[in-house]
């Protein structure tokens, strides 16, 4: 089946989202199939494709790759990677920044899309920070800033993260449910705009997406739709296996050193006056808080053992975030963007693609050519195959993300052996089945730190955090 369309974009933008999972180790093994593919993740390993064939440039909508240097931990693409393509905001903001909250990104981002275009070549947007991608493609995607009286203080902001917690349930139940008891930048933060407004976050959030449903459909009427979005898309099994082997290869090409000038910078900084909020910018990069007690205890002299205990450990709580973090970019894509999409109309869901990146020995079969294909379709006005009917995991992953959601039954309850919380009943149940907790129990009961017997199953948490849109909410300070 296909779809028709109406005339070629006169403003087009390719969007490819996805998320985080280069398969460096697979890819570097078939080297003839991505030129430069030693270091390159897949979505920007697709822009590049796609580039090099349409006159495009790239622009990077990864917070983390904002930040100057450090291109491991925030797994930016090489100068060989980019193949001459021009790669636009990477390495803009120093360290001691706060990433752009998404009003001052898509400032620089709109500006980069113009000036792309006065040049007569193709915008890719390649998402790693979905909230930046949102402004780009709706109207009204940006939430209104909570207005603060700098004048007014409260001290039970910097209060134990417990003890604003028990406030935030006080006064909003219902978004304290959503937070991991130790998450304080979020607790902080949906109590802070309480403080502030008079209004619950959740009341603001449940505003907000009224009035982006208005403005949806509006703009559906006034404007074409002139969007091509391309989701990079694995299975999950080997994805995270992809994603173990990632962290692993980067701690050999130099994680360790990385982390080491993020400490020493903290350090530094301190030593001059400055505090570093570690809750907010690069300090929440991936691989940074689960290796300093590693760096800290090398710097130290501590003893060979110890040390070696707090390598294995970081590396394995690294690999547990990235795959969290992972599962939550593509919830963040079904949750978020395709209820979006919906709104917006027929043209907008029809123009989204998932690209199936299990296998990479296949990337050129299964992600660049359909991808390529797909482009000249859309660039040039021609009918294109519906979504759905692009491939198998195309129809699985598209029908179960428009399927209506299924009622959630609140309930936090913490998994000891995974040190997790989940907020709902359903995901507990999905957490205790899940190959993430086998992976978890095998680990642990190898290395004798939990009783074999008389033990709860547990899991990473795959479903713990709350509704992509309200997480938004909290990001645009």
């Amino acid at each position: 089946m296909t779809m028709a369309t109406s005339k070629a974009p006169k403003e087009p933008l390719v969007v490819i989202l996805g998320s985080t999972g280069t398969g460096k180790s697979e890819v570097s093994n078939h080297p003839q199939l991505i030129p430069g593919s030693a270091a390159a993740n897949l979505k920007m390993q697709l822009a590049v494709e796609i580039a090099t064939r349409f006159r495009g440039e790239v622009i990077n909508a990864d917070a983390m790759q904002l930040y100057r240097g450090l291109p491991i931990i925030t797994n930016k693409i090489t100068e060989a990677e980019q193949r001459g393509i021009p790669h636009h905001l990477l390495d803009r903001i120093p360290l001691s920044d706060v990433p752009w909250d998404v009003t001052e990104f898509k400032k620089h981002a709109l500006e980069t899309i113009r000036e792309i275009r006065s040049r007569g070549n193709l915008p890719i947007l390649v998402g790693g920070t979905h909230y930046y991608v949102e402004p780009l493609l709706f109207t009204d995607a940006i939430l209104d800033d909570v207005q603060q009286d700098e004048t007014k203080s409260f001290p039970i902001l910097e209060a134990p993260t417990e003890e604003m917690l028990a406030e935030l349930r006080r006064v909003d139940p219902e978004m304290a449910e959503k937070w991991h008891p130790n998450d304080r930048r979020k607790i902080q933060r949906s109590l802070e705009i309480y403080l502030h407004t008079g209004k619950t976050a959740s009341a603001l959030y449940a505003e907000q997406q009224e009035r982006k449903a208005a403005a949806a459909a509006a703009e559906a009427e006034a404007s074409p739709w002139e969007n091509l979005l391309l989701w990079v898309y694995s299975e999950r099994d080997v994805l995270c296996d992809r994603l173990d082997k990632r962290v692993d290869k980067m701690f050999t090409s130099g994680l360790a050193e990385e982390v080491q000038e993020l400490h020493q910078f903290k350090m530094d900084s301190a030593i001059n006056g400055t505090i570093m909020d570690m809750t907010k910018g690069i300090w929440q990069s991936i691989g940074y808080k689960q290796l300093e007690p590693y760096i800290s205890a090398v710097s130290s002299g501590e003893s060979a053992e110890e040390v070696e205990k707090l390598k294995d450990s970081g590396l394995e709580d690294m690999k547990t975030a990235t795959r969290r973090y992972a599962n939550y970019q593509n919830k963040w894509i079904r949750g978020k963007q395709i209820p979006r999409l919906t709104q917006r109309g027929d043209d907008a869901v029809n123009s989204l693609y998932v690209l199936d990146s299990t296998d990479v020995t296949r990337y050129q079969e299964t992600v660049v050519s359909p991808a390529a294909t797909l482009v000249t379709q859309f660039l040039n006005g021609e009918a294109r195959s519906l979504p759905n009917d692009l491939s198998d995991l195309a129809r699985k992953v598209l029908e179960t993300a428009t399927e209506p959601p299924a009622k959630q039954t609140p309930r936090q309850r913490t998994c000891e052996i995974c040190q997790t919380t989940l907020v709902t009943e359903e995901a507990w149940n999905r957490h205790i089945k899940s190959v993430g907790h086998r992976r978890v129990m095998k680990k642990k009961k190898k290395l004798a730190l939990v009783p074999v017997e008389k033990t709860e199953q547990a899991d990473i948490d795959e479903d713990g955090d709350s509704d992509p849109g309200i997480s938004s909410l909290l990001e645009q300070q």
